[in-house]
């Protein structure tokens, strides 16, 4: 068996959609193990001088109620797979990737490309750039 536990970042895109889409094969043909899906949400901020502005409680409800509907359509996908689950993360995407990936001794992490490109990248970086980085595993990018 190649990859004992795949991990599957998906984030409603197109790109993490074909990144699930994909996992599903890996794991049908190839006999993988386990497949998880997991889906970060993390709640907006803005930050003004030293004050720190989030969400309100109704937004932030919101927010959470729409990550659980998201992950749930994509664990409709991977329902019929013995042993595959899904699991709602909080944090910074790339961090909280990672972090999942470590604590679950997952083999092969997927995850979906939006390319921010040129100068909003260079300033925030992609969260599949960073997994990519500071990944012990192997990652797949889907584009």
């Amino acid at each position: 068996m190649l990859f004992a536990h795949v991990v599957v970042a998906f984030d409603g895109s197109v790109q993490s959609w074909k990144a699930l889409e994909y996992a599903v094969k890996l794991v049908e043909t190839e006999q993988t193990g386990k497949l998880s899906v997991v889906h970060v949400y993390s709640l907006p901020y803005v930050a003004v001088a030293d004050t720190m502005l989030t969400a309100t409680a109704s937004m932030q409800k919101e927010l959470y109620e729409r990550a659980e509907a998201l992950l749930a359509e994509a664990g409709k996908k991977v329902a019929h797979l013995p042993s595959s689950h899904v699991e709602l993360l909080e944090g910074s995407p790339a961090q909280s990737i990672l972090n999942y990936s470590e604590q679950n001794d997952c083999s092969l992490i997927i995850i979906g490309s939006r390319g921010l490109g040129g100068i909003r990248e260079f300033m925030m970086g992609s969260v599949s750039h960073n997994v990519v980085q500071h990944s012990a595993i192997p990652v797949l990018i889907m584009k």
